[in-house]
């Protein structure tokens, strides 16, 4: 059973390719975020490289977010386009997810944490069960020292660049806590998650997958007349 995976949201998306659960193939790129001009030279390149065509793929997932706003519809529209091309189903990963998955050995929380730019940071907490994550904390945007207070008071595993960035404020207020600085490669991780869940028989159709954009891109902030909120502090128009 070969899996397509694909991860355009984070700075360190990439494309990476299973064979029953098992990554046999793997491309990650750093910024600068250029996934509109590449990805399909990825999956092209990926798949001649093991000698497939896209025929052979059974499945295709794809991080849905949050992240990077443009991104984030960048990979949902090529997989939504190649899947419903090939007659295919597809499996959405969050982002958060997929990266706490990556480190289910190393503790039996995990907070990953993304920079969401804006002296702001994408969080969550998992709690590993085998296979399984069990979400204890929700997706959220918020700064990071607003956000750490609103997690539960377990000990947990922060991993992600956001944990690299904002190290001082994690460690000053959860000294119990562990920090590592890992980046935000997860499209490895991404694909074992969804073969996990194709085996479950988690499959979508195309048209059914949603992305996770946790706060509104700056065109919904314009429209609600949030200008100067909207323009504050705002580097990078992607990150939304």
């Amino acid at each position: 059973m070969f899996l397509l995976g694909i991860d355009t949201a984070t700075n360190s998306g990439g494309v990476a390719l299973s064979r029953n659960g098992e990554v046999i193939g793997m491309w990650v790129c750093k910024t600068p975020l250029r996934y509109s001009e590449r990805l399909i030279e990825w999956i092209d390149r990926m798949l001649s490289e093991h000698s497939l065509t896209p025929g052979d793929l059974d499945a295709l997932a794809i991080a849905t977010g949050p992240g990077s706003f443009t991104g984030i519809r960048v990979g949902l529209a090529t997989v939504k386009g190649l899947a419903q091309a090939l007659g295919k189903p597809v499996l959405g990963v969050g982002t958060l997810e997929a990266l706490a998955y990556r480190f289910r050995w190393a503790s039996e929380r995990v907070a990953p944490v993304i920079d969401a730019r804006r002296q702001q940071v994408f969080g969550a907490l998992y709690r590993i069960e085998g296979l399984h994550l069990k979400e204890e904390s929700a997706p959220a945007v918020l700064r990071p020292a607003e956000w750490l207070k609103r997690l539960p008071d377990h000990r947990c595993l922060f991993v992600g660049d956001g944990a690299e960035f904002y190290h001082t404020t994690i460690e000053s207020l959860r000294p119990a806590d562990r920090v590592f600085a890992s980046g935000n490669r997860l499209v490895d991780s991404l694909c074992r998650l969804a073969y996990f869940r194709y085996t479950r028989g988690q499959a979508v159709r195309p048209q059914q997958l949603q992305a996770l954009y946790v706060r509104p891109s700056d065109a919904e902030l314009g429209r609600s007349g949030s200008f100067a909120q909207r323009r504050k502090g705002a580097k990078d128009p992607t990150w939304l």
